[in-house]
């Protein structure tokens, strides 16, 4: 549609430049005639090229006019329904971002069992409703002194079941989410660092949202969302308040 606009814009210019070279040429045509029928009165035959060159300039430039305006007027209700569109998709994006609720988290934690059937059950309701694509949970543990956290369940992973994977405080994103027990997003995930595998081929998501699970500033673990659309402020508070229902479940199953 955009393209037809785009022609009939071009048309109207060629008309336009058409109007102005038949008024030079109209011009040209009463000044080479004559001085004897320049200047007689009334209708006369010899006049006869003038008056068409003339008239055809004013059909071609008053087609010129009209298509310009009709175009002026397409081009506007194009930007109309553009913003439309826009504003829209804009309210969509506001209304689903406040259909998320801690009570399908809360549900999901409650109805399921113990250890990592109930930390999966979580981590799922968190990535349905952020529209994730995948979701990791890791659970602190201490050896020797040194604590670290353990990959305990995980949703949409492409890893075996018996894969161990684990991070010291302090390493990597994992680790420094759980040693500073603050959230941390990254909006320009480098290509590659995660991947997504699915039945229609693998992708990369571009944004990571980490979230320490935190009861009482006490760190237990840490949870790692991607996704491949941003992961609004909102969303963010979402995933933190969900965190700490985990966290919380964790304790009480705990003692």
């Amino acid at each position: 549609m955009i393209t037809v606009f785009k022609n009939r814009y071009k048309l109207s210019l060629a008309l336009a430049t058409f109007f102005i070279l038949g008024m030079a040429a109209s011009l040209f045509v009463i000044y080479s005639l004559p001085k004897s029928l320049r200047l007689a009165d009334g209708y006369q035959s010899q006049f006869f090229s003038v008056y068409l060159v003339v008239a055809a300039t004013f059909v071609v430039g008053a087609l010129g006019l009209i298509v310009a305006l009709r175009y002026k007027r397409e081009v506007v209700i194009l930007r109309d329904r553009s913003i439309e569109a826009a504003a829209n998709k804009k309210q969509e994006t506001e209304q689903s971002k406040t259909s998320i609720s801690l009570d399908g988290v809360a549900a999901s934690i409650q109805e399921s069992a113990e250890g990592k059937e109930m930390l999966e059950a979580g981590l799922k309701a968190i990535c349905k409703q952020l529209e994730a694509g995948q979701g990791a949970i890791y659970i602190a543990t201490e050896n020797d002194g040194k604590r670290s956290v353990e990959l305990q369940g995980g949703y949409a992973l492409s890893i075996g079941e018996s894969t161990t994977i684990s991070y010291e405080f302090g390493e990597g994103l994992i680790g420094q989410a759980a040693a500073s027990g603050q959230s941390l997003y990254v909006d320009d995930v480098p290509e590659g660092y995660i991947k997504i595998v699915s039945g229609l081929g693998t992708a990369s998501p571009k944004y990571l949202l980490i979230v320490p699970l935190k009861h009482n500033d006490q760190v237990m673990g840490v949870m790692e969302i991607a996704s491949f659309t941003p992961i609004s402020e909102d969303e963010r508070k979402f995933s933190e308040e969900s965190a700490r229902l985990i966290a919380s479940k964790i304790i009480i199953k705990a003692s």
